[in-house]
């Protein structure tokens, strides 16, 4: 956690919400504000990835390529040739 001290003009704030009358009705609005809006960035930013799973997906995305390996519907793939086809999709 960190502490930033930012200027704002109260009487803006209080357009938008005329219940903000004290430093600290505002403090605390502001604070939930920049919460939501840094999660959205970290929603967005691992929605950006292309490795943005979960645990349980991952799981189930292993479990899911297993079978197929197992069954005979997937083509096995060594490390090297593994690493060349993610270097050349992710241009690395």
């Amino acid at each position: 956690m960190c502490t930033i001290s930012i200027n704002i003009d109260e009487s803006t704030v209080r357009r938008i919400n005329p219940n903000l009358t004290s430093h600290d009705s505002i403090g605390l609005w502001l604070q939930n504000q920049v919460d939501e809006m840094i999660e959205r960035l970290a929603v967005q930013s691992c929605s950006l990835s292309p490795n943005a799973h979960t645990a349980d997906e991952m799981k189930e995305i292993v479990a899911d390529r297993l079978r197929l390996m197992e069954s005979g519907e997937a083509i096995y793939v060594d490390g090297e040739e593994g690493f060349a086809q993610i270097r050349k999709r992710y241009g690395l």
